[in-house]
């Protein structure tokens, strides 16, 4: 199992869309390739919801939440970081299952104008 240790990527602040971003980069297509990473927070102090939607949160717009729970081990992260981690997961659950319902309407609205 490969290891990132977020405190490399970002320093003690795990605040900014930006170091999200790198933490997604450094996840992403080993997890596509059905890799197993663990994310490790030691060092890491503090959280802010930018950071976390950027990186854990847009995974789910390519991989679903299960697929998540069983590729990827979260450690040594405060509970404060680890309730505000779910919170992310929750929210872009939700939002990814709205934005292809919205996509959905949208073609057949598409297809509806073309008919008439």
């Amino acid at each position: 199992m490969e290891q990132i240790k977020v405190f490399e990527l970002t320093g003690r602040n795990a605040i900014s869309m930006q170091n999200g971003e790198k933490l997604y980069k450094a996840l992403h297509k080993n997890l596509i390739e059905g890799d197993r990473i663990e994310v490790n927070f030691e060092k890491v102090t503090l959280f802010a919801s930018p950071f976390f939607n950027a990186s854990i949160g847009l995974l789910l717009k390519d991989i679903s939440v299960e697929k998540l729970q069983q590729q990827l081990s979260v450690t040594n992260l405060s509970d404060v970081g680890r309730d505000l981690l779910n919170h992310v997961i929750s929210n872009a659950i939700i939002f990814y299952k709205n934005s292809d319902n919205v996509s959905k309407a949208i073609d057949q609205n598409e297809v509806d104008n073309k008919n008439e």
